[in-house]
């Protein structure tokens, strides 16, 4: 009779352990995933809109920098005013989009759209902003064949 019950007692158990988690443990999941409690709070909010601000155009300046270095310094390159796009990722992090025209020694020109995400790393503190070395190149795309 005992081995004809040890099944039956094995099924319960796994159908308690099953609404156990359902009531109890995946409610109290959703309550902490959905609270604000792993989000990081730097005070530099994202946008999905292209925006130009002025952290944003500090972030092109610091772009056309790191694209002047990875260019052949033979080729006159002559950057724009403004970036074509630009977007604010949040804690303090940026994507620009922007075109530069690029002049060989033998006079052929030559447009080209790059894409930068870049980061400043001194947060709020705004007194570094200029200075390359409080910026982290995350990734530059759209120069790398040239």
């Amino acid at each position: 009779m005992q081995k004809k019950l040890l099944p039956l007692i094995f099924i319960a158990g796994l159908i308690a352990l099953i609404l156990f988690q359902n009531k109890a443990i995946m409610p109290l999941m959703k309550e902490i995933a959905a609270s604000g409690i792993f989000l990081e709070d730097s005070g530099d909010e994202g946008s999905r809109v292209a925006t130009a601000t002025n952290m944003t155009n500090y972030a092109f300046i610091q772009c056309n920098k790191e694209v002047r270095d990875e260019i052949d310094s033979e080729i006159n390159i002559t950057f724009p005013t403004e970036p074509l796009q630009s977007w604010t990722l949040g804690n303090y992090k940026y994507i620009v989009n922007a075109e530069i025209e690029m002049i060989a020694a033998d006079g052929t020109s030559l447009f080209r759209k790059y894409a930068c995400s870049i980061q400043y790393d001194e947060g709020s503190d705004m007194e570094g902003v200029m200075d390359s070395d409080n910026w982290t190149m995350n990734g530059l795309s759209g120069i790398s064949d040239i």
